[in-house]
């Protein structure tokens, strides 16, 4: 069969990231409208963000490691065997941090929506021998899939028992199958048999560290901002916050959308010296995500209110306000993606790494401040002002170093 095009892989990887993204955000106003208070929304949110910190440990950075990697110097075999390592991992971690900074009465829905993700996460490995064979297109109807199979059983099983950990519950053991189609597909082109080889494991261990401790850091940025809204001002606010901003991650997943299944032209372009054509790809990049935010940034201003009351109902709307600062952050969020990705790419990890820690780092205080002076807004206002200072420090990488092929190692 005919590869697709390169346009046809990004639609295809488009209309998929889309709908899974917004089965995603649904989940956050369906646990708002059956169940019997904020609690349970509040109790998601935390789940969601607790997942923030699992993610990227459990991701490991492999994925725009593995997709520009043009020459497969690493076989799909090792990177399935470390995929399950990193899970492995990653739960372990993030379950004792959760034990340590969760009530106890919220622990069952975080863990389980943890073990929701790491499904998620294994399949990620599997769509990056997809991308590598510009066969995005199976992405793309996993993606689908899999947002209906998340949205279906969440809302009827949450809505006949008002329980969200069964609600949560029903979500895994109806996406968990789609592994078996997605590894079908990818063991077209390659072995996926898991290879548990201690040197390469060590190997990518050590070459994707820096980027994965940068990537935490980066989500534990918003985490923070979140989990402090929930200790100052209770899960009912950081509920309502969820609630209202949410909706905008659906504009930030659009902008991964535009570079996502361009980071192995990066690479092409980066491993035969075209430093031109790397820069003319990244100024359209750049003007790309602009525009994606223009007009989500336009969209809200024109029906964000009546939006909000129609999916949550009048009393959210004296919260809408909350999307404006929403945005600014979704923005920046995105542009921090994007150039992680890049640096990896790259092979610039400690560029990446300073970048991300200090957008942390500030971060903290920064919660704190903004928080206790601009309540739910305080927020998004904090991550906004640590992700701007990130985005400086590793713009300037990427630009000092894309006339010179691979960053340092």
């Amino acid at each position: 069969m005919k590869e697709p095009s390169l346009k046809a892989n990004m639609l295809w990887n488009s209309v998929g990231s889309l709908m899974y993204s917004s089965c995603q955000w649904l989940l956050t106003v369906l646990v708002v409208r059956l169940s019997t208070s904020y609690d349970a929304a509040g109790t998601l949110a935390l789940a969601m963000a607790l997942s923030n910190v699992f993610v990227p440990i459990a991701l490991y950075r492999i994925r725009s490691y593995q997709v520009s990697d043009i020459h497969e110097e690493t076989s799909s075999g090792e990177y399935v065997g470390l995929r399950f390592v990193t899970i492995a991992a990653g739960l372990a971690i993030t379950g004792l941090y959760a034990l340590a900074s969760c009530d106890a009465a919220a622990l069952p829905a975080v863990m389980l929506y943890l073990l929701y993700r790491a499904g998620e996460v294994f399949i990620d490995v599997l769509h990056g021998v997809d991308q590598q064979h510009l066969r995005m297109d199976y992405c793309g109807v996993s993606l689908f899939a899999r947002g209906l199979l998340s949205v279906a059983p969440f809302s009827a099983v949450l809505a006949l028992t008002n329980s969200l950990e069964l609600a949560v519950l029903s979500m895994v053991v109806a996406t968990y199958p789609v592994i078996l189609w997605d590894a079908r597909k990818a063991s077209r082109f390659s072995s996926i048999r898991p290879i548990f080889s201690r040197a390469s494991i060590a190997r990518l261990l050590v070459a994707c560290l820096p980027a994965v401790i940068g990537n935490a850091a980066c989500n534990f940025t918003v985490t923070f901002a979140r989990q402090y809204l929930s200790l100052s001002a209770g899960e009912e606010a950081l509920g309502i916050y969820a609630s209202v901003c949410t909706p905008i991650v659906l504009i930030q997943a659009c902008a991964s959308y535009v570079y996502a299944p361009l980071l192995g032209v990066f690479a092409e372009r980066l491993d035969r010296g075209d430093a031109a054509g790397f820069r003319a790809l990244l100024a359209k990049v750049v003007v790309a995500l602009g525009a994606v935010f223009a007009l989500g940034a336009l969209a809200f201003a024109l029906v964000g209110d009546w939006f909000i009351g129609l999916v949550f109902g009048a009393g959210m709307v004296p919260y809408a306000y909350l999307m404006y600062a929403g945005i600014l952050c979704s923005a920046l969020t995105a542009c921090m993606a994007f150039l992680g990705d890049l640096l990896v790419t790259m092979r610039a990890m400690r560029t990446n790494l300073v970048g991300n820690v200090v957008a942390c780092l500030l971060s903290l205080p920064l919660s704190v401040v903004l928080v206790d002076a601009c309540g739910m807004n305080g927020v998004s206002l904090s991550v906004s002002a640590a992700f701007a200072v990130g985005i400086a420090l590793m713009g300037w990488g990427v630009l000092a170093r894309c006339g010179r092929g691979a960053g340092e190692a």
